[in-house]
């Protein structure tokens, strides 16, 4: 059975919601799979402490997903969520920055550890189990218009 670190702070990471518009200027969200579970979630990793939060969401994003992109400055929220590390059940707190994707990279560090794809806001919505994640999918079509 796993131990369950709840007496320590939170890990932090952060990550990216990655979108970028179709011919028809609605938004199509990048989801992957996780490298350990094979569930959908959004390019996120540890905080580096010489990296920001919004710089190292940027780098995940790159490492995990080849895509490179401009980052919100702000975070558009964050959850908290149970993660296995060396096996222990550890809270880590997500920070998530919109990301408009730029450039998607053929070679990438992680290319081939996890799928990779591009849904509609809906469906990413219905793919990504944390609420705010799914929150954000569906705001997502009118915070674009507001922005292109």
């Amino acid at each position: 059975m796993a131990e369950i670190a709840s007496h320590r702070p939170p890990l932090l990471e952060s990550g990216v919601l990655a979108y970028r518009l179709d011919r028809r200027g609605e938004p199509r969200v990048l989801v992957l799979t996780t490298a350990k579970t094979g569930r959908w979630g959004i390019p996120k990793g540890r905080v580096e402490p010489q990296f920001g939060f919004a710089e190292n969401a940027a780098r995940e994003a790159f490492e995990e997903a080849g895509v490179l992109g401009e980052v919100a400055p702000v975070a558009s929220g964050c959850y908290r969520t149970m993660k296995r590390v060396h096996a222990v059940e550890t809270m880590i707190e997500v920070w998530v920055y919109l990301m408009k994707v730029t450039e998607v990279l053929k070679e990438f560090p992680e290319k081939g550890r996890r799928e990779v794809k591009w849904v509609s806001a809906d469906e990413a919505a219905e793919l990504l189990r944390e609420p705010l994640l799914a929150k954000l999918c569906h705001d997502l079509p009118e915070r674009t218009k507001s922005v292109a």
